[in-house]
């Protein structure tokens, strides 16, 4: 910011130096014709080269100068800003007052703005110019990003804190109870329940490592010619147990003659399992949960899978589904799934357990091979999750 301020006073210094000169040799020359402004071209040309926008009012507040990105972030034209009051084109009374404080104390001034009916948020800065007596310099800077970067930080602190102060306040009270010296039976139980809270951490630790790294792009993918078949057999062997402690019955569709899939299989089957997992979670005793697999061609005017995403890429590809005769997931919440922490209806799922970033993953590695991942669902009636796939 200082660059900005001390590179603007030398081009405002030169602006009058340029026009010491001019009126010197219009004394010895005939007058020449109107100018657009007062202020020179290296002025405007400085101006100009910011990334930020800049805005020159006088004494009054108003308005003097402002150049191309000012225009833009504040949706202001040339033609029109000049010579109005700051207050009528930025229609907020507090970027006014702003202004005015700065000019009147001497003293640079900083806020954050919202122009009315714009998705954007500036940082507005005024330096007085020569104490004030000349105005101020006002620069804009488009900070959407920063804010909705500092958003998510809040919000992902927040979800942390959340989701780790359930199993340490547990793990504290059964660290109390066990200090007191309980039976051996009842001891041997505390410390298996203190055993399952640090292995929610560990999970919650692990996904969030694993986000970050997926996030980041430090996660390769190994893609190769691989079957499904097989690599559905191996998810649902993993999650067997889950399933036949609930008696749940398992059906596959998946034909051995697939074409074959340009995946990561570990990657892929992580994301099986999870769907499974879930799946198994939100069902009731005795329910079902089926996995199949097809082939689809998107873009030929063939019938879509339901709830398909009208941006899917055109083309063949494999199309996997997991669906269950769970609880469902409410039609609010379908479209909040899939992000960070998100959980439906906590009250619904308190002891369903989990970390909330599972989707999150499954979402990133699908769409790293170029597929899509969504789901259907009627409340009450059971849910299917959709991805697909590209074909080798």
């Amino acid at each position: 910011m200082e660059w900005i301020i001390a590179t603007l006073v030398i081009a405002l210094g030169l602006s009058i130096v340029w026009g010491w000169r001019q009126r010197q040799i219009a004394l010895q020359s005939p007058p020449p014709p109107p100018q657009h402004d007062s202020f020179s071209p290296l002025f405007h040309a400085a101006a100009h080269a910011f990334d930020d926008g800049v805005v020159l009012v006088d004494a009054d507040r108003r308005v003097r100068y402002i150049n191309r990105q000012a225009e833009e972030l504040l949706n202001l034209s040339h033609t029109i800003s000049i010579g109005q009051g700051l207050i009528t084109l930025a229609r907020d009374y507090q970027v006014d007052a702003m202004v005015e404080e700065a000019i009147a104390s001497a003293e640079p001034r900083e806020s954050i703005f919202q122009p009315l009916g714009r998705q954007r948020t500036l940082r507005l800065r005024a330096i007085p110019l020569d104490d004030g007596a000349r105005g101020a310099l006002l620069l804009v800077r488009d900070v959407t990003q920063l804010s909705l970067l500092e958003r998510a930080r809040r919000d992902l602190v927040a979800n942390v804190s959340h989701e780790l102060r359930t199993p340490l306040a547990s793990m504290k009270l059964l660290v109390e109870t066990l200090q007191s010296d309980p039976p051996p039976p009842v001891a041997k139980r505390m410390l298996d329940q203190i055993a399952q809270e640090v292995d929610a951490i560990t999970q919650l630790v692990e996904e969030l490592h694993e986000l970050a790294q997926i996030e980041s792009g430090r996660v390769a993918l190994q893609l190769v010619p691989a079957p499904l078949a097989p690599l559905v057999a191996r998810t649902i062997e993993r999650i067997r147990p889950q399933m036949d402690r609930k008696h749940l019955q398992m059906t596959t569709d998946v034909p051995d003659d697939l074409p074959q899939a340009l995946i990561d299989c570990n990657r892929v089957g992580q994301v099986l399992l999870n769907l499974l997992h879930n799946a198994s979670k939100f069902t009731p005793e005795g329910g079902c949960v089926s996995i199949a697999a097809r082939v689809i061609t998107v873009g030929d005017g063939s019938p879509p899978p339901p709830g398909l995403p009208p941006s899917h890429a055109p083309g063949q590809w494999l199309l996997l589904s997991v669906t269950d005769n769970g609880i469902g997931i409410p039609a609010t919440d379908l479209s909040r799934i899939f992000e960070r922490f998100y959980k439906v209806d906590r009250a619904r799922t308190r002891n369903a357990g989990g970390t909330g970033l599972g989707l999150a993953i499954a979402k990133h590695l699908v769409e790293g091979h170029g597929g899509r991942i969504w789901a259907t669902s009627i409340e009450g009636e059971g849910s299917t999750f959709y991805l697909t796939l590209p074909v080798a």
